[in-house]
């Protein structure tokens, strides 16, 4: 198991460092409350994962010094990823497709070319209908 938190990146930025500090510097208190406790060990995080790490738990992990360049990068690359998202998002909804299919397939679509053009792989694809 791999237990996650998500907010937004509207989140508080204080709120979230201090979740993710209290998470951490409390493991050994609920360590052992679910077998699937052990996914919020420190030495099971994944920095590198596909979403991007908010703000406040980048200052956190920069402040106990497990934050490196590399990490910064990458995530810095997913926001990137995130906003052509986004933005192609608001595109195909502005469209106003009213057909379910066609909606689809023009989402997937765009949403390949878009990332395409900015220098990311769209990792699945719809073929065909």
């Amino acid at each position: 198991p791999y237990p996650i938190l998500i907010t937004q990146a509207e989140q508080d930025e204080n709120t979230v460092y201090w979740l993710t500090r209290v998470m951490n510097e409390n493991y050994d208190m609920y360590k052992d409350a679910d077998p699937g406790a052990i996914g919020w060990a420190l030495e099971f995080q994944v920095f590198d994962w596909v979403v991007p790490y908010h703000d406040g738990a980048v200052r956190y992990w920069k402040e106990i010094g497990v934050w490196t360049d590399e990490y910064e990068a990458h995530n810095q690359q997913l926001i990137r990823r995130q906003d052509v998202l986004a933005s192609a998002w608001t595109e195909v909804t502005g469209r106003r497709i009213r057909d379910q299919q066609e909606f689809l397939t023009a989402w997937h679509q765009l949403r390949a070319e878009r990332l395409r053009a900015a220098g990311f792989a769209p990792i699945w694809e719809m073929t065909e209908p």
